[in-house]
């Protein structure tokens, strides 16, 4: 909803194609590709992409690899230390552990990257208050 219902109307172009094939991957490569966003596993489905190949072809390419890591959680996949450029993470569902906050995170392995989102949540002020903070640390160590 968020690519198709709120980006499309703002002039950014989005092709789906399911990232565990590599084929279909590379036949959606345009000139003006940016990135490849995608989550592996997959929910519900639970397809598994090879993040390691895909970063590879993105960054061939010049573009980014952008991965949904809500299923798995650092604990069980980082997906920086195979290649991916840019992590998100939803903490209310599996990080936080008690339900009580709403939060997700992004993690960029370039400190540019980093620089430019920093500067997107802090403008629109989509950050953590103090409280929020408290519990999701507090729910990572419980």
């Amino acid at each position: 909803r968020l690519f198709r219902n709120l980006n499309a109307k703002n002039g950014v172009e989005f092709t789906s194609v399911h990232t565990s094939k590599l084929e279909e991957i590379k036949a959606a490569i345009k000139p003006n590709t940016k990135a490849i966003f995608l989550e592996t596993p997959t929910n519900p489905t639970m397809e598994i992409s090879d993040l390691r190949a895909i970063s590879k072809i993105a960054h061939e390419n010049n573009f980014l690899v952008i991965v949904d890591n809500t299923f798995l959680t650092p604990y069980f996949q980082r997906p920086l230390d195979l290649g991916a450029d840019i992590v998100i993470h939803s903490g209310t569902k599996y990080l936080c552990g008690h339900n009580d906050v709403l939060v997700g995170f992004t993690v960029a392995k370039d400190p540019v990257i980093a620089d430019k989102l920093r500067l997107i949540y802090k403008t629109t002020g989509a950050c953590l208050g103090a409280l929020d903070a408290w519990l999701v640390i507090r729910g990572i160590k419980t």
